[in-house]
């Protein structure tokens, strides 16, 4: 609406669905708001729209429900990233992220389906030795997503590195999130009739379902990242053997 911003009532009756890509638009010939549905629906039939694409931790803390676990193509969990103090190029690391707007310790999502290049590159800063700091900058505008260039970056000489810095961020988060869940105890509360529960219980319930659909996201990156290193290290094994083989028939 050219920058005004509009109460719309009854706005908030439509409920949330993550499989429907309807939103709610202002039609200028009309000067209303409108919304056109992406599928038929039957007489007396539920009209969903969808309030973006949202992981479950936005829809919980913005509209107070957690979708079932596994129903949300778009949710996510943040993972922590952060440098070393102890490190040697600790200085010069924290400086290049600066230039990008970056800080020592920054969160990227992570989804089922994998996670951004800028995790990534942000893991390739953080191991990397003193040798590559020629490379600091490029790590970090590509952290950023600044880079000139939005191709997949790679470092191959330290990628197991990388690999493996990340999937320790990832268990050390599985272990808080599998402590509060073990500590909740069984809930298997139905959330969709809050007014039958306490409040208390209920705000409980739903922090339960958005901890086990986040750790369910963490279980699967971890399973990534242990068969790409597994993969990484049979190679070089590999290799290693061959060298050994060839050497041993020169001799």
């Amino acid at each position: 609406m050219d920058g005004r911003v509009a109460l719309v009532p009854w706005a908030d009756m439509l409920n949330h669905n993550c499989e429907v890509e309807t939103f709610l638009d202002y039609d200028k010939s009309s000067q209303g708001i409108v919304f056109t549905t992406d599928r038929a629906y039957l007489p007396g039939e539920q009209v969903f729209i969808s309030y973006g694409r949202k992981s479950n931790g936005e829809l919980l803390l913005s509209y107070g429900f957690v979708p079932k676990e596994g129903t949300n193509p778009s949710d996510s969990v943040e993972v922590s990233l952060a440098l070393t103090k102890s490190d040697k190029c600790y200085k010069e690391k924290v400086e290049a992220l600066k230039k990008h707007g970056l800080s020592a310790s920054e969160s990227f999502p992570v989804q089922v389906t994998g996670w951004p290049l800028e995790l990534m590159a942000f893991a390739y800063l953080v191991v990397s030795p003193p040798s590559m700091s020629r490379q600091f900058e490029e790590m970090a505008a590509a952290a950023s997503n600044k880079a000139t260039s939005k191709k997949d970056i790679k470092y191959p000489e330290i990628e197991e590195d990388a690999l493996q810095f990340i999937l320790d961020s990832c268990e050390s988060s599985i272990s808080k999130y599998s402590k509060f869940l073990q500590a909740s105890g069984e809930m298997d509360l139905d959330v969709t009739n809050p007014k039958q529960l306490n409040r208390r219980v209920f705000l409980k319930q739903l922090a339960v379902d958005l901890c086990t659909s986040e750790r369910r996201i963490l279980y699967r990156s971890q399973y990534i990242l242990r068969r790409r290193l597994r993969d990484i290290r049979s190679g070089e094994l590999k290799a290693l053997n061959l060298f050994d083989g060839l050497k041993n028939l020169f001799k």
